[in-house]
């Protein structure tokens, strides 16, 4: 197969000297990154990271330059559905990557292609099913969240126009995992800040200067994630050339392949079911204490996004190194992985919840010009600020079990997470209103953190174990 010469051959490969044989790794001191090497590969990890958030920042920005807290809850609404309809596909970044880069561990030149073929084609057709549901997605939406009537027109607004470019969203979700799984994280960054670089061009020409209004933002963002995507095929295609996509497409339908790899999307989809529906119920019981609530949130809502992709950096360098160290049986390796990264992450998320301490003012001044939804959004702020030294074990072990494709792990803990964390939503909520939300939401990242970290000696058990297989 010359496609399979042309991998071997390729640049883009990142595979560990040491892999002599799937069996038996030669060297498992060679798969040990230096802290040096952690911090160079997070670093464009969190730059790129922060383009998802930061669309919906400047979506929220532009609109709040309007001065209008309405316009802002309905962005929030609107986002919210897009975080849930689109977190169900996450499967295509998260189990990717590591199946991209444990295959890379492995030396296996083949399946890094076939591992991100199989999901590019799941996107294109679940972004086409999006398409064809909008309708019933956008009511089943708008009966669960139940805003206020103010706002439901406008949300619906911003969703019937985003909703376009669902099927390139969604492959670029596999594209850039694609490329994450190899080690092109700065190719990732690039990709992704341009777009949100786009986004915030075109929603401030369609909002402000064509006054759209909010499906201007819609559109907005529809339009750079489009051409994001187009563009990372252009590359791919330098990468690979079309007519080796094309042979491995020949072997792209196997049965056993696809069981997998639903199989383990069974459990992600679960998974992240459960944690967008989390973060739904923060929208929903806003909205019970009304708009200005609802706006309140919205806004602290981006800044957790924004901080929450900063702390995803070493927790994705976890996920590919320890991906890359489990393929080839190095338990020693991963578990030194996963101790000098759960070290940089503790540094950094204290480093960010003194950031996030320091820049209130000017963030919450940034986000909308309205006096009071800014003094009403400090009361909240502490919360805010508690959260990174909170998330950053949740973070971390979701790197390392996606990364070795503990999907199972991630399910269960999810499970056991959202059992604590719904009632508390709800009973905290009732006697102490927003504060409520937001200190249930601290419970919910901290269940999550120690239920993962229970499983981690049955990771390295299957580490050692993967060696002889």
């Amino acid at each position: 197969m010359g496609w399979v010469t042309r991998i071997e051959q390729s640049s883009l490969l990142v595979c560990f000297e040491y892999v002599r044989s799937p069996r038996l790794p030669m060297s498992k001191a060679a798969a040990l990154p230096s802290y040096t090497a952690l911090i160079r590969f997070a670093v464009p990890v969190m730059l790129a990271g922060m383009a998802t958030p930061l669309m919906g920042i400047v979506d929220t920005a532009v609109l709040g330059r309007l001065g209008d807290a309405t316009m802002i809850a309905a962005a929030g609404i609107g986002g919210t559905i897009f975080s849930v309809v689109y977190w169900c596909f996450s499967f295509l970044r998260q189990t990717t990557t590591g199946q991209v880069a444990q295959a890379v561990g492995r030396g296996d030149r083949e399946e890094i292609l076939l591992a991100g073929l199989r999901p590019m084609l799941a996107a294109v057709a679940g972004g086409v099913g999006l398409w064809l549901l909008q309708m019933p997605i956008a009511w089943l939406a708008m009966h669960l969240l139940t805003p206020p009537a103010e706002v439901k027109p406008l949300a619906l607004q911003y969703f019937h126009a985003r909703i376009w470019s669902a099927p390139f969203t969604l492959l670029s979700y596999a594209q850039f995992a694609w490329l994450m799984g190899q080690g092109r994280a700065r190719a990732v960054m690039v990709l992704q800040v341009g777009m949100n670089a786009l986004n915030a061009a075109l929603a401030t020409f369609f909002v402000l200067g064509l006054h759209w209004g909010i499906a201007g933002a819609g559109w907005a963002t529809a339009a750079s994630e489009i051409i994001a995507s187009l563009v990372t095929g252009y590359l791919m295609l330098r990468m690979v050339p079309w007519r080796d996509w094309l042979a491995a497409l020949a072997y792209a339908f196997h049965a056993a392949a696809w069981r997998k790899l639903f199989s383990a999307n069974l459990d992600i989809m679960i998974r992240t079911l459960l944690l967008t529906g989390s973060f739904a119920l923060i929208t929903e019981r806003g909205g019970q204490l009304g708009t200005q609530a609802l706006a309140v949130n919205q806004i602290l809502m981006q800044a957790f996004l924004a901080f929450a992709f900063l702390l995803d950096g070493f927790a994705a360098a976890a996920e590919v190194y320890g991906a890359q160290a489990f393929g080839a049986g190095a338990r020693a390796a991963l578990k030194a992985i996963v101790g000098r990264s759960a070290l940089l992450s503790l540094v950094w998320s204290l480093c960010l919840s003194l950031g996030l301490a320091l820049l209130a003012h000017t963030y919450l001044a940034l986000m909308t010009p309205n006096e009071s939804l800014q003094r009403e959004a400090v009361r909240y702020w502490p919360w805010v600020v508690l959260m990174p030294p909170v998330c950053i074990w949740a973070f971390l072990w979701d790197g390392v079990y996606m990364g070795t494709t503990r999907t199972r792990t991630l399910r269960d803990a999810m499970i056991a997470s959202v059992a604590i964390y719904a009632p508390t939503l709800f009973v905290f909520s009732h006697y102490w209103g927003n504060h409520g939300i937001w200190a249930a939401m601290n419970v919910f990242m901290a269940a999550r953190s120690l239920m993962l970290s229970l499983a981690w000696p049955g990771l390295l058990r299957a580490t050692a174990a993967q060696a002889y297989q």
